[in-house]
């Protein structure tokens, strides 16, 4: 294992580690804004090699919270190991890793995850993931803006470096808490209108259904244009629950309807959209004013 690679000072210096976890938690969140990706995870490769999974959004549990994540192991490790993107379909039989953090990954119940080193001169500096509560291949375009993501991490910390060294401030918009506290209410905001999404789906009365989907309508920016008219209320439905990152199964539960109702929907409102993943159908749905 080559010393000057992975992780060198990555946790010596404590004002270092503060700056690259503000730019972790801007990376993930503009990941999972651009790719529609439930689950996105960040970390910080510090002394030992051992990569701290601090940073995250769209948890279900804390099952995963700073986790430690050891070079050689898990898909993090073999990142940090191999120094190149790993990603597994079906997490519990995938035998390109190892199963050392079964039981924290498997309790918060993800099954596809896809991870990607962060490299600033010769160290692994941290590792980017997406994950997804059910059994998907990430598309291209997951994949592409994955890899894009972590290029920009990698010039926002170097630069960043650079900066530190001379002693002026750090790069980056919003570097400050309260950027990510904008993102965290953002998403509390999603979960909210998918929530209430469902909840009009089961009311019966007609005025109170109306009542529930006007302030629906009201929580999305830009708000609902013409294209919108595309998808039905049900194939929106069905869009709130995949956003947040529900599978067919709990999607059908939560609307009172089969998992191959909603595989249906699926297929429908992606064909609507041209969309070639679910994440897409999201993204495009998020675009044209549908989801906030």
């Amino acid at each position: 294992m080559d010393e000057e690679k992975v992780g060198r000072g990555a946790g010596g210096d404590a004002q270092q580690r503060k700056r690259d976890l503000a730019s972790i938690r801007r990376a993930i969140a503009a990941l999972k804004e651009t790719t529609g990706i439930p689950v996105t995870i960040g970390g910080v490769v510090g002394e030992g090699h051992t990569l701290v999974l601090s940073e995250s959004l769209g948890m279900r549990t804390s099952a995963m919270k700073d986790l430690k994540v050891h070079y050689g192991a898990g898909v993090g490790g073999r990142v940090m190991a191999t120094r190149k993107p790993v990603g597994v379909a079906d997490y519990p039989r995938a035998g390109v890793i190892t199963h050392e953090y079964d039981l924290p990954v498997l309790s918060e119940g993800l099954r596809s995850m896809a991870a990607i080193p962060v490299v600033v001169g010769k160290e692994v500096r941290a590792v980017l993931y997406a994950g997804v509560h059910s059994s998907v291949r990430f598309g291209e375009k997951v994949l592409n803006e994955m890899a894009a993501t972590a290029r920009a991490l990698e010039q926002e910390i170097a630069v960043n470096d650079a900066l530190a060294a001379r002693g002026a401030a750090p790069v980056g918009p919003g570097a400050g808490e309260g950027r990510w506290d904008d993102v965290l209410s953002n998403e509390r905001m999603r979960e909210t209108h998918a929530r209430l999404r469902m909840l009009a789906s089961r009311t019966e009365d007609p005025d109170t259904r109306a009542e529930l989907e006007r302030i629906c309508a009201e929580m999305v920016s830009p708000p609902p244009e013409m294209p919108t008219a595309r998808l039905s209320r049900r194939e929106l439905d069905v869009l709130a629950c995949v956003a947040q990152g529900k599978t067919n199964i709990e999607t059908a539960a939560d609307m009172g309807i089969g998992a191959e109702t909603v595989k249906s929907y699926l297929r429908s409102v992606m064909r609507k959209l041209d969309a070639h993943t679910r994440f897409e159908a999201v993204n495009a749905a998020r675009r044209m004013g549908a989801l906030p």
